[in-house]
C-alpha cells in the first residue's frame, strides 16, 4: 500500500482530508476510522500519522471545509436581505438548510468529542468565530445602543435556541411539522426574543 515519493507532504495532507471529507459525506462521523482514510488514499496508518497528529486533528480538517462552506452561504443571505430582522431569520432558515442538505457533515461539527486534554487549534476556532461574528454583526443592527458584550451574548443565546430547532428537526424529529414547521418555529424564536431584547434595552 505505502507509495513513497509519490506524493509530498501537504499533497499527503489533502488527499486525506478529501477522504475524510468524502466519508463523513457517505457514512457520517460514525464512518470515519484512520483504517479507512488511509485506503482509500493509497498508504499505511502509519503514513497518516506521520502527517497528523491523530484522527481528531484529521476530522477538524474536514470538519473546517463544511464550516467554511457552510459561512459561505450564510454570508451570501446576510447580503441578499437588508432588512435586520429579516436578515436574522433569513441566516437562520439558511443554517437550517445546510443541516438538512449536508446533514451528515452538519452533525460531524457539532457531535466530533474532542478528548479534555485536547487544545483546539487557531486556524478552527477562527472558523467558528466567525460564524458567531456575523451573527453579531447582524444583531449589532437592530441595536447599535447595546455594547459589544451585550450583543455577543444576545447572539450566542439566540442562535443556541435555533440550533436547539434544527437538531431537532433534522435529528430526533421530536415534534410535528403539522404543528409548526421549523421555519415558523425559527421565526417566532428571532422575532419574540429579539424584540423583546432591543426593547429592555431602550428602557436602560
Amino acid at each position: 500500500m505505502a507509495r513513497r515519493n509519490e506524493h509530498s507532504r501537504d499533497e499527503i495532507q489533502g488527499m486525506a482530508i478529501d477522504a475524510t471529507h468524502t466519508l463523513i459525506s457517505r457514512e457520517g462521523l460514525e464512518g470515519v476510522s484512520a483504517r479507512k482514510v488511509a485506503q482509500q488514499i493509497g498508504y499505511t496508518v502509519g503514513t497518516l500519522y506521520q502527517n497528523f497528529e491523530n484522527i481528531h486533528e484529521l476530522i477538524l480538517h474536514a470538519n473546517a471545509f463544511s464550516l467554511t462552506q457552510l459561512l459561505s452561504e450564510l454570508e451570501q443571505a446576510f447580503r441578499k436581505e437588508p432588512k435586520p430582522l429579516q436578515r436574522i431569520i433569513l441566516i437562520a432558515n439558511t443554517y437550517l438548510k445546510f443541516g438538512q442538505t449536508h446533514e451528515k457533515q452538519w452533525a460531524a461539527i457539532f457531535r466530533n468529542t474532542l478528548p479534555r486534554d485536547f487544545v483546539m487549534p487557531d486556524w478552527y476556532q477562527a472558523r467558528i468565530d466567525a460564524l458567531f461574528s456575523l451573527l453579531e454583526r447582524a444583531v449589532r443592527e437592530l441595536a447599535r445602543h447595546r455594547d459589544n458584550k451585550q450583543i455577543k451574548l444576545a447572539s450566542r443565546t439566540l442562535w443556541s435556541g435555533v440550533h436547539g430547532i434544527c437538531i431537532l428537526h433534522i435529528g430526533a424529529k421530536l415534534y410535528s411539522d403539522q404543528i409548526a414547521t421549523p421555519q415558523a418555529l425559527l421565526e417566532s424564536l428571532i422575532t419574540n426574543y429579539l424584540t423583546a431584547w432591543v426593547q429592555e434595552g431602550s428602557k436602560a
